[in-house]
């Protein structure tokens, strides 16, 4: 495996700020989870793909933002997709989201 394939398998901990809906308006929730972190393309766009190993945060599942602080970087925007995936011989939740965080150029 070359050195990239296996940066991208490794996985890391990672904080997660999302929302639940409800009706009274969205309650901020918070996680801390092990998760991969990657970037796709899907129909033209780049996106980032979120998987998480282990259990899913409740009501993850439901939020249509997402904040993930990993490795000193912190990534945030709108989730696009999200369902369960087969990670190896185990299940696991994947999201793609948008990244919105401004980029600094130094």
């Amino acid at each position: 495996m070359d050195m990239n394939a296996e940066k991208n398998r490794r996985s890391s901990i990672a904080e997660i700020d999302y929302s639940r809906d409800t009706l009274f308006g969205p309650v901020p929730m918070q996680a801390t989870c092990r998760v991969r972190l990657s970037t796709v393309e899907q129909n033209g766009q780049s996106l980032r793909e979120l998987v998480i190993l282990g259990a899913v945060p409740d009501y993850l599942s439901r939020s249509s933002i997402i904040r993930v602080a990993l490795d000193g970087r912190i990534e945030a925007g709108p989730i696009r997709e999200h369902g369960s995936v087969k990670d190896g011989d185990q299940e696991a939740f994947r999201l793609l989201f948008e990244d919105e965080q401004p980029r600094r150029v130094h």
